[in-house]
């Protein structure tokens, strides 16, 4: 009895602290929640005609007048509370979205509810008041803030419906993928190391570590451990991390994700590789729609097509370039790789032609595989390699594998790298390998793909890449304000030693007008204009000769969505700078910036740099080479 008795003054006098350190102690006296078990939003169809216990969080709240209407969140989605009662109200009415509450009430039926299922005559309990609004809008259907400014937020903006549909998708997917692997194809699953002494899979593009005192390296892959643990079990999975040091911001690229990793040993043919690939994908499919079909529909159905009964086409890389030469005129059959465009074409043939969205490519160059790629016998300058293409994005590599001591020496060799960091690696392969190989898929790109979404970080809780680590942003330096960025542009043509001129001059709002005080033409002209995503509401910087035109198709084609002109009240709040003197200098306002081809073919180039009132005349060339920008042609 002594220790339970001592168990309870500790428990009794904790509760004390913890309610001593309530600010609002008085106002909102400590919680006396409901003996009913709690009952959550995805079951309240179940208990109509009873009465409820919801605990959750404040999502929205409509204040009519007689009849009000409180949203409640919880993990299993929302819940409708009708409030008539002015007292239950006034306990609600001035707190902020995040708000914790406690409701007992009526569950009733109602068509007009999400669930067809309300709340009634509902008693309220605060038990966390929030006072403070939060800095994104999560409760809305849509974030009204561009993915850059939601991924600043990310840990509140992650309570929004469609982004947790995101990520409990994710979930269900790698789930779905152990359950494949373990229960279908009989894999085991194994857990390799993070830190190792050499890159992976060959290569620049890894991050070292000080390891006390040493070199090491973050993993790029399981690769080689996969591989050596075929040696043990024949067929092995894992869900591992990777860490790729590539300097890209693209769409589908990040620094850090989680790879879906697969080996397989003793194969009659290497293309039983793809046919696990292929059930993978299409169990992972009907699992999510089994199990997150609320999800699915919360992102508006958008999912990939992938029947059963339907098998992935198979092409060759030839028969890919051929196909994609024969289908749009465009001839890239002598090139190493497949562009982003052919890529998109490829899956738009395995759509009109079998119904699926996706195909896969097979017989790869050797030039373009890592040094353990199997080269064919018949034809060692191609390899048993194939990527997987899905709606227009590759999602998988893999293939055969060097399975001789003797072979994989010679790979390495092959790429410039020295056997001798890979003594462990080459052991396996020294004392018996059979003929084997697998594939990776990363996760992250896995899910933007199935859902075709736009960019990859929308796919990572806390995405890790050029600008930003676990979803903090890398302070860059941005200018604000247009002294500021006039001072920084004159700074850094004299810190690289370029010859300009500055010119002071009347207010010109237009091309026309900075042509006639610059006494320039209006061709050596540089717009800048700064537009904005339709779908992502990113920010973009688009630069052309001053007497063209921009092409917004072509834009649409360059960055991969539809765009409009920013708001000049949105430019001068967000950059400081008024329409007519923006410069063309993207990366000082952390902004992706394109130059129009045409501007290559200038000689002299000249702009308005920050103010309507100044203006840089210089050396189109030396402009470019300080911005460094990307090219497109996107003018008319």
């Amino acid at each position: 009895m002594r220790g339970s008795q001592s168990r309870e003054i500790a428990r009794q006098l904790f509760q004390k602290e913890i309610l001593n350190n309530i600010s609002c102690l008085e106002k909102y006296p400590p919680a006396i929640l409901s003996s009913m078990q709690r009952t959550l939003s995805s079951e309240l169809s179940k208990q109509i005609g009873t009465r409820v216990h919801l605990r959750g969080w404040l999502h929205t709240l409509r204040a009519l007048g007689k009849v009000n209407f409180l949203i409640l969140r919880d993990f299993k989605g929302l819940s409708q509370i009708v409030i008539v009662e002015k007292s239950e109200l006034q306990k609600i009415a001035h707190l902020q979205p995040g708000s914790v509450l406690s409701v007992e009430g009526n569950a009733v039926k109602s068509s007009q509810a999400g669930l067809g299922v309300e709340i009634t005559d509902p008693k309220i309990t605060v038990e966390v008041p929030i006072q403070e609004a939060p800095p994104v809008e999560y409760y809305k259907p849509e974030i009204p803030s561009d993915l850059e400014f939601i991924l600043d937020h990310r840990a509140i903006a992650l309570r929004n419906p469609k982004l947790q549909a995101v990520f409990k998708i994710q979930a269900e997917i790698a789930h779905a993928y152990r359950l494949y692997m373990h229960d279908r194809v009989r894999a085991v699953e194994y857990f390799a190391p993070n830190i190792i002494g050499a890159s992976s899979e060959g290569g620049a593009e890894f991050f070292n570590v000080d390891y006390f005192g040493y070199t090491a390296t973050l993993a790029q892959s399981s690769q080689l451990y996969k591989q050596i643990m075929v040696g043990v079990n024949e067929r092995v999975f894992a869900l591992m991390p990777f860490f790729r040091a590539e300097p890209s911001h693209t769409p589908r690229h990040l620094a850090e994700g989680k790879q879906l990793e697969f080996e397989m040993g003793f194969f009659e043919r290497w293309h039983e590789i793809l046919d696990v690939q292929e059930g993978s994908i299409k169990f992972i499919l009907k699992h999510l729609h089994e199990h997150c079909a609320p999800e699915i529909a919360t992102l508006n159905n958008q999912i990939i097509l992938a029947p059963e009964n339907v098998p992935f086409p198979r092409l060759t890389f030839a028969e890919a370039q051929e196909l994609y030469f024969k289908r749009t005129g465009i001839d890239e059959r002598h090139e190493p790789d497949l562009s982003p465009a052919a890529e998109r074409e490829l899956c738009a043939y395995a759509r009109e032609e079998f119904g699926t969205d996706l195909v896969f490519v097979t017989d790869w160059m050797t030039s373009k595989r890592p040094f353990y790629a199997f080269p064919k016998p018949e034809q060692p300058d191609l390899t048993n390699t194939f990527d997987l293409l899905c709606a227009g994005t590759e999602i998988t590599s893999g293939g055969q594998r060097r399975h001789t001591f003797d072979s994989m020496v010679e790979g390495i060799r092959l790429k410039g790298m020295d056997p001798a960091n890979f003594p462990d690696y080459l052991s396996i392969f020294k004392y018996g390998m059979p003929p084997h190989g697998g594939f990776g898929m990363g996760l992250e790109r896995l899910t933007m793909t199935i859902l075709k979404l736009k960019n990859i970080r929308e796919t990572s809780l806390f995405p890790s890449d050029t600008k930003r680590i676990a979803g903090n942003r890398i302070k860059a330096k941005i200018f604000f304000g247009s002294e500021n960025i006039r001072n920084e542009i004159i700074r850094l043509l004299r810190q690289n030693e370029m010859e300009f001129k500055h010119l002071t001059h009347e207010p010109t709002p237009t091309s026309e007008d900075s042509a006639r005080v610059r006494g320039t033409s209006a061709e050596e002209g540089i717009k800048a204009l700064i537009l904005r995503g339709k779908q992502t509401k990113k920010n973009y910087q688009f630069n052309l000769p001053a007497h063209l035109k921009l092409d917004m198709k072509a834009v649409e084609a360059l960055v991969g969505e539809k765009c409009e002109f920013e708001d000049p009240a949105v430019i001068l709040e967000r950059f400081g700078l008024a329409v007519g003197g923006i410069p063309p200098f993207g990366e000082l306002l952390n902004l992706e910036t394109f130059y129009e081809e045409k501007i290559k073919t200038l000689k002299q180039a000249a702009f308005n740099c920050g103010l309507q009132t100044e203006s840089i005349i210089m050396q189109a060339g030396d402009l470019i080479k300080l911005v460094q920008p990307k090219f497109g042609t996107f003018s008319k």
